[in-house]
């Protein structure tokens, strides 16, 4: 009985996502805003001009740090969903994958 109750509580857990806190920039990290800056806190990815909720989070099994998630965005007077793969780099702090697209970040902070 304990066995079956602590297998349905883990099974009930989210899966645990990577802590990719802080701020970032394509290329060299240069002060004040600009529209290569990314910053993610908790949640939310904010860019320059938009903002997105990240959910339901996946870590990957045998890629390093890497966590996919579910984005709800906004920005400019729109709303759209999308998916994002972020994980650590090795030549770069932070991987965003998104489909067509991929970016490479240095951390800031």
């Amino acid at each position: 009985m304990i066995r079956s109750t602590l297998a349905l509580l883990l099974l009930s857990m989210p899966l645990a996502a990577q802590d990719f806190d802080g701020q970032y920039q394509i290329s060299q990290c240069t002060p004040g805003p600009s529209d290569s800056q990314m910053f993610i806190r908790g949640d939310r990815i904010e860019f320059w001009e938009s903002s997105c909720e990240m959910s339901n989070p996946v870590d990957l099994r045998d890629m390093g740090q890497a966590t996919l998630y579910d984005l709800k965005c906004t920005g400019e007077g729109e709303e759209w969903s999308d998916r994002v793969l972020l994980m650590e780099g090795v030549e770069a702090d932070l991987i965003m994958l998104r489909e067509g697209f991929v970016s490479f970040y240095q951390r800031c902070n």
